[in-house]
């Protein structure tokens, strides 16, 4: 039938035609995919710790994507190749580092991320040119199809193609034994457990734990599952967004985007005006403010405010008209915005450098780093864009920038440059301006880093519980053996874990009877 544009005029007279929803061409391959995947990376995971088998299974993904693509006939595109190779990165940085639980957080949403992206966008490209709005769509878009993909799946299967012939035995017993099979499980399970002696003839009859055989079915479907939300957009989808991009008709002159932005560069000059006595005292902090106030209560909000700002420049620039954009007034009024900004962000990032300099590094510290370099290196992209009055290229950068921080912050392996930075300081017995006496490293919070942190705390154990609690060096030895005694299996081998695990074993043996450091 034909498709009739239902904003165009039409004739009165002639018939009203509904344009009917396209749907993706039934496919057997996407769910056998599917199937696959989810048993190879249910074989890789069962009972093992995240390690190679995570970098494996990414690239599993990535691989059958991009051949499913291939398969239709569609060219992957640049945008969804970069994506799933970030993706691969960050599950080698799993593999190769021992990431401390935070940034593992992020690493692991990273990874998430640029896995649905990546399959959204393999075969549409064209995402290196769009919006902020259509990025976010995309993303939302993903999300979803995680959630339906699988159904998608089953419903565009060519189920017509395998029922049974009439007359074929062979098959329809083979169908009757795969829906027999889950009614025994479940019904045998639940009365076995309402009976003791019939679920002890159970257990003589068949040997497999029961409870054993739901939990592996279990997590075999949810992983099914993970891979039907993954292929359905990267084979099966129409397009990569669910979401329209509607792009609101500019309408604002140069009055109306100009006073609230000329407003945001005085606070943010007024702001800067205040720091200049604290810069020209040489760093010393305000009267009656102490490290832990001025940081906290700084930094933070800080962040937040050149965040916003981001924000509140890509919405003006929307909703400004394009003959305002280009003028010179408008591009000097968002630079007027952002060179204070730069200033506060400066600000910002000196009060970083005092916490470190008065206190050592943390995790907490090196992720506010991380976040602040993305912060620069975003906004400086966005003012090459607004000086030049088209903003089209910033969202896929920025994302890129992000992804790009997390990886080399995990490149930087941060569990092992923190315990280095902080055994230092107490070997060093460092003193400045900011602390008249040397710090202690907490050896306790060195070991939540993960294994990262583990060689400098071996080759400095004594210096590190000197001075501590009777036993306490006993305790972190113990400690010490109960997260890396065991052997990390192939599936789940880590470069981090296992070099932990060897440091540990030269190490003198757990006591008879341990306390655990955190009792």
């Amino acid at each position: 039938m034909t498709q009739v544009d239902l904003l165009a005029p039409r004739d009165p007279s002639a018939p009203v035609q509904v344009r009917v929803p396209e749907r993706p061409a039934r496919a057997a391959f996407p769910l056998l995919a599917a199937l696959g995947l989810g048993l190879a990376a249910h074989l890789l995971t069962q009972g093992a710790g995240v390690g190679l088998n995570l970098a494996l299974l990414t690239v599993l993904f990535g691989g059958v994507g991009v051949w499913g693509a291939a398969r239709k006939g569609a060219a992957p595109s640049p945008e969804g190749l970069t994506l799933l190779g970030v993706a691969v990165a960050f599950a080698v940085g799993f593999t190769l580092r021992g990431v401390p639980p935070g940034l593992a957080a992020l690493d692991s949403l990273g990874l998430l991320t640029a896995l649905l992206l990546g399959a959204a966008f393999l075969r549409f490209p064209g995402l290196s040119g769009a919006g902020v709005g259509h990025l976010v769509g995309a993303l939302f878009t993903a999300g979803l199809r995680l959630a339906y993909g699988p159904l998608a799946l089953l419903e565009r299967f060519p189920w017509a193609r395998v029922q049974p012939r009439q007359g074929g035995a062979v098959t329809r017993a083979g169908i009757g034994v795969a829906l027999t099979l889950p009614v025994l499980l479940v019904f045998g399970s639940l009365l076995g457990r309402a009976d003791q002696g019939f679920g002890s003839l159970l257990s003589r009859l068949f040997t497999w734990n029961v409870d054993g055989v739901f939990q592996s079915g279990f997590t075999l479907a949810l992983w099914v599952a993970f891979a039907g939300g993954l292929l359905y957009p990267a084979v099966l989808s129409l397009r990569p967004t669910l979401i329209p991009d509607v792009t609101a008709r500019p309408r604002l002159g140069l009055v109306e985007t100009g006073l609230p932005l000329g407003a945001l560069s005085a606070l943010f000059v007024a702001f800067v005006v205040t720091q200049l006595p604290y810069f020209l005292s040489g760093g010393h902090l305000p009267d009656g403010l102490t490290f832990a106030t001025y940081i906290r209560q700084g930094f933070g909000e800080l962040m937040t405010v050149a965040f916003l700002t981001l924000s509140v420049l890509l919405g003006a620039f929307a909703l400004t008209r394009p003959d305002v954009r280009t003028g010179l007034a408008y591009r000097l009024l968002n630079l007027a915005v952002l060179l204070p900004l730069a200033l506060v962000i400066l600000s910002a990032a000196n009060r970083w450098r005092l916490y470190t300099l008065a206190y050592g590094l943390s995790e907490i510290r090196v992720l506010g780093a991380a976040f602040l370099m993305w912060v620069v290196f975003t906004l400086a992209w966005l003012a090459r864009g607004l000086w030049r009055g088209d903003v089209r290229h910033f969202a896929f950068p920025a994302l890129l920038l992000g992804y790009s921080v997390l990886l080399g912050t995990t490149a930087l392996d941060p569990a092992a440059l923190i315990a280095r930075v902080n055994v230092h300081r107490q070997t060093a017995s460092v003193t400045n301006d900011l602390r008249s006496s040397p710090q202690r490293a907490d050896v306790l919070e060195l070991l939540r880093l993960g294994p990262g942190s583990v060689p400098l705390i071996v080759a400095n154990l004594d210096v590190l519980t000197r001075g501590s609690a009777t036993g306490f060096r006993q305790v972190v030895i113990d400690d010490l053996h109960d997260r890396y005694d065991a052997v990390p299996g192939l599936r789940g081998w880590n470069l981090a874990s296992a070099r932990a695990h060897a440091l540990v074993r030269t190490l003198p043996p757990r006591s008879p009877n341990p306390v655990r450091s955190s009792d």
